[in-house]
């Protein structure tokens, strides 16, 4: 009888355990890039920069207002803006090859930009 009990809590220990590796191997930052339009105006188009914070399964997610992002393109600083309540900011911008640095963060991506754009960052924030 001991035995079987012994058994049942090991097999249930390992289902937890195997339970919760795979919520925190679903656990990771996400960074996408689309395109959401071609047509430019006055030779620009519009990047928009979202940013969510993903607090983990059972913490949620939220927008990141006010996080400060940096544009450079061809190694130099070419634009800033801060996010809105929804965690985004737009720029307008030429077509080319830029570096989006979203300081909050320590993060940095360098895109391609030849349309209308959405880079958005799923961050996977723990609290401490």
């Amino acid at each position: 009888m001991r035995r079987e009990v012994y058994l049942i809590l090991a097999i249930l220990v390992i289902l937890l355990t195997l339970g919760g590796v795979y919520l925190a191997s679903s656990y990771r930052t996400n960074i996408t890039y689309s395109q959401v339009g071609s047509s430019s105006v006055d030779g620009k188009y519009v990047l928009y920069v979202k940013i969510i914070m993903n607090y983990g399964p059972f913490g949620g997610s939220s927008p990141l207002d006010d996080a400060e992002i940096w544009i450079y393109h061809n190694g130099m600083f070419y634009s800033q803006g801060y996010t809105n309540g929804s965690g985004v900011v737009q720029f307008t911008l030429p077509p080319g090859t830029y570096t989006v640095r979203i300081l909050p963060l320590r993060m940095e991506e360098n895109i391609s930009l030849n349309g209308d754009c959405v880079l958005t960052v799923n961050y996977a924030y723990l609290h401490s």
